[in-house]
């Protein structure tokens, strides 16, 4: 036999056994079982049980989680610790405080517990937030800064009038770029809009928006609000955070 004829063979041969099954290239494909696969006999697919390493990686990952929150809210405490000492010298802050960044706060600022203040925030002197408050970002209370009722004067030359305190009460939202007026009272559980801006009182519970700000409704009627003012009533105890949004 030639080798020409020999190399003919050798090639019928491979294509025979290469068109009575299929082959495996890499982890996972299907075995050669052209013969199983005729008579009706395919293999079925066993289901690979996760290792004791995997499940053991898991376990210590779930295990994990906790000590990770917790070195998380000390890691902010810490950075509000620092700010208070350095940045925002004489403020008064209460445990769970959170500042986000570039926020200006005045002299005086008093602040509960787990009180938020978003990044960028601008607050004048005496500012007082009630426990579980937060505001977003791009707040700003201002106003009663400059004198403007003395004629012959400009009002750059005019002064300052008396200082005054803006008392923001527990479980407070302030909403995104909202502007409170100095000297103005929001009360327990009210809610201010995003943009609005606020020149009066806002009643305890009351929702408000608008420019100027005016009352939508309220959060809660008679009975819900009894409910949540004996829970402000009772010593603050920290909650889950809603995490981010989605």
């Amino acid at each position: 036999m030639g080798i020409a004829d020999r190399r003919s063979e050798m090639f019928y041969e491979n294509r025979s056994s290469t068109d009575s099954g299929f082959r495996s290239s890499g982890a996972g494909a299907l075995p050669m079982a052209s013969n199983q696969f005729m008579e009706g006999r395919v293999p079925i697919a066993t289901t690979v049980e996760p290792s004791a390493t995997s499940a053991e990686r898991f376990s210590l990952a779930a295990s994990c989680a906790p000590l990770a929150d917790r070195f998380k809210g000390f890691l902010k405490q810490l950075r509000a610790w620092v700010l208070v000492r350095f940045r925002y010298s004489g403020a008064q802050i209460g445990k769970g405080f959170h500042v986000g960044k570039s926020v200006s706060i005045g002299a005086g600022f008093i602040a509960g517990d787990y009180v938020y203040v978003g990044m960028h925030s601008l607050l004048s002197p005496r500012v007082h937030i009630g426990n579980y408050s937060s505001l977003s970002a791009h707040v700003a209370i201002v106003g009663a800064d400059h004198q403007f009722d003395m004629p012959g004067v400009p009002i750059v030359f005019s002064g300052r009038p008396p200082s005054c305190i803006t008392t923001i009460g527990d479980d407070v939202l302030i909403g995104h770029g909202a502007i409170l007026l100095r000297g103005i009272t929001i009360g327990n559980g009210a809610i201010v809009g995003a943009g609005a801006v606020v020149t009066k009182d806002v009643p305890p519970y009351a929702v408000v928006a608008g420019v100027p700000a005016k009352i939508l409704h309220y959060r809660f009627d008679e009975r819900e609000r009894a409910i949540h003012e004996a829970m402000l009533a009772q010593p603050t105890k920290r909650g889950l955070h809603p995490g981010s949004l989605r």
